[in-house]
């Protein structure tokens, strides 16, 4: 007797959980990483390690304190650094007199990328994807991942509420051959006018808390450029909402 009953047949395998990037909201809320209420980015540098070699996968052993000396190696990164490559200063448009005097400047930030990068960093920090091999990830890339939760999951969740700016003149004529002379006209990021009292006024132009992919700072020399220079500084400062 013929039979047409039909067994289907199946396997039962385990998928990993990274697959989907984006967290649902429940009734009972949602699992989304717990991130801070407020970041600022000042000057603190963020630690964290993974496998030596793999700095482009990013993979992490579940316990970095019981694995064999070399299996992962360090990384920290500066928050100064990561400022410092994602801001651009140059001359706004002004008469040959302002230029010569109360000179203004325009300073681009770019908010979102030193935002993500952060998270990125505290993330990897705390070891969030650990054990997770890179290909259980859509790009085959565990870093890249992150970069994607953080884009569906927590970055919308944050606005820009100040920048705080710095600002440290220093004497150009004064200088002597013993100096590390510095030029007019040539302002650079650096950390050494990071100091309370060099806390300066400034003016953001079309300031949007929720959209700062690219935060644009006018500034206006106090003292006069044919014989002071400038050095300058920033910190970002974001609420969750």
């Amino acid at each position: 007797m013929k039979s047409y009953l039909i067994l289907k047949q199946f396997s039962r395998n385990s998928v990993p959980g990274t697959m989907n990037q984006k967290e649902l909201k429940t009734f009972f809320g949602g699992k989304i990483i717990y991130s801070e209420d407020n970041i600022y980015i000042n000057d603190d540098s963020i630690k964290f390690s993974q496998v030596i070699g793999d700095y482009n996968n990013g993979y992490q052993y579940y316990d970095n304190k019981t694995i064999p000396d070399g299996w992962e190696t360090e990384f920290s990164e500066n928050l100064t650094d990561l400022k410092s490559n994602n801001n651009t200063i140059s001359l706004y448009n002004q008469t040959s007199s302002d230029i010569n005097n109360n000179t203004r400047w325009q300073i681009t930030i770019n908010g979102s990328t030193i935002l993500k990068d952060y998270l990125f960093y505290k993330i990897k920090e705390q070891r969030v994807f650990k054990v997770i091999q890179s290909n259980e990830t859509y790009s085959n890339n565990i870093n890249n991942a992150i970069y994607e939760y953080i884009n569906y999951n927590i970055f919308s969740r944050y606005r820009l509420t100040s920048v705080d700016f710095y600002v440290g003149y220093y004497d150009i004529k004064s200088q002597t051959v013993y100096d590390n002379i510095k030029l007019q006209f040539n302002p650079t990021f650096s950390e050494s006018v990071y100091k309370k009292e060099n806390l300066t006024n400034m003016n953001m132009v079309g300031y949007n808390p929720y959209n700062f992919d690219s935060i644009t700072i006018l500034y206006n020399q106090s003292k006069p450029s044919n014989q002071y220079g400038f050095d300058y500084y920033f910190d970002l400062n974001f609420t969750k909402i």
